[in-house]
């Protein structure tokens, strides 16, 4: 992904999570993907573990922050793959 891409999701990302208060953990879920991309690693680890924290009453979604965390840590982005039918 081109340096200008990341930027502009990143833009995104931050203003979704500021227009929910940084309170939803979905928001902040794409918003610790968009610092990974773009290469902020301690940003990613450290939203992606309050998005887990806030996400406590949604088990799956938690589930999924949490395997995300553990890529950030990892300094590694998310990639989302396409399901071949």
């Amino acid at each position: 992904m081109g340096h200008g891409v990341a930027v502009t999701r990143l833009q995104m990302a931050e203003q979704l999570c500021s227009a929910t208060g940084f309170q939803q953990p979905a928001a902040l879920d794409v918003l610790a993907a968009a610092y990974a991309s773009a290469g902020r690693f301690p940003d990613a680890v450290e939203t992606a573990q309050k998005a887990e924290e806030l996400a406590h009453t949604f088990p799956e979604l938690a589930r999924q922050i949490q395997e995300r965390l553990n890529l950030y840590r990892e300094n590694r982005p998310y990639r989302e793959t396409a399901i071949s039918k």
